[in-house]
C-alpha cells in the first residue's frame, strides 16, 4: 500500500463523512424541525426527545465522528506532500472542528439534554418549545453551513491531490486497456 493511496482514501473518507453530516443538518434545517414546529407543542417535544434518544448510534458516529478523525489522519499524511492538498485537509478539519462539532458539544448538546428532562403539558409546552427550537435553529444551521464548507475544503483538497498525481491525475486500467486497442494500425 502506498502513501499516495492512503492519503486518498483517507480524503475520500473525509469526503464521505462530511457530505453525510452536512445532509444530516440539512435535514433536519429544511424539514425535521419546520415539521415538529407545525405539529402541536406537546407532540414536538414528545417527538424530539425520541430522536434525540436514538441519534447516537453508530450511523451518526461514522460521520459526526468520522469527520473529525479523517480530517486529522488525512492533515498527517498529508504533512510530507505539503502544498494546497495539505492546507485545505487543514482548513476543512478547522472549520468543522470548531464550527459543527465544537457548537455541537457546547449549544446543540446542552439543549437537547435540558429538553430530555422536561415533561411537557398542554399549560407548559409551548412556552418551552419556543425556548428550544430558536437557539436550536440557529446553532443547527451554522453547523449546517460549516459542514458544507469542509465538504468543499475536502473534496477541493482530494481533488487536487489527485491532480498532483504521477501523469496528472488517476489511472483507471480499463481507460489504459482502450488506448492501448485504439493504436492498433488499422489494416
Amino acid at each position: 500500500m502506498t502513501m499516495q493511496f492512503l492519503r486518498l482514501s483517507c480524503l475520500a473518507l473525509s469526503v464521505l463523512a462530511a457530505a453525510l453530516v452536512a445532509g444530516f443538518f440539512y435535514a433536519y434545517h429544511c424539514s425535521v424541525m419546520p415539521g415538529l414546529a407545525a405539529t402541536d407543542a406537546v407532540s414536538a417535544i414528545k417527538a424530539m426527545q425520541g430522536i434525540n434518544a436514538v441519534v447516537r448510534n453508530a450511523v451518526f458516529a461514522f460521520s459526526f465522528f468520522g469527520t473529525l478523525a479523517f480530517g486529522t489522519l488525512a492533515i498527517l499524511l498529508l504533512i510530507g506532500a505539503g502544498g494546497w492538498p495539505l492546507a485545505l485537509a487543514l482548513l476543512g478539519t478547522a472549520i468543522y472542528g470548531l464550527g459543527a462539532f465544537f457548537v455541537t458539544l457546547r449549544f446543540s448538546v446542552p439543549l437537547n439534554e435540558g429538553l430530555a428532562t422536561v415533561v411537557p403539558t398542554t399549560e407548559n409546552a409551548a412556552a418551552i418549545w419556543r425556548a428550544y427550537l430558536e437557539p436550536w435553529m440557529f446553532w443547527n444551521a451554522l453547523r449546517m453551513v460549516m459542514s458544507a464548507l469542509t465538504l468543499a475544503a475536502f473534496t477541493a483538497s482530494l481533488v487536487m491531490l489527485i491532480a498532483r498525481a504521477p501523469g496528472g491525475g488517476l489511472r483507471f486500467p480499463m481507460a489504459d486497456m482502450s488506448a492501448k486497442q485504439s493504436t492498433r494500425p488499422e489494416h
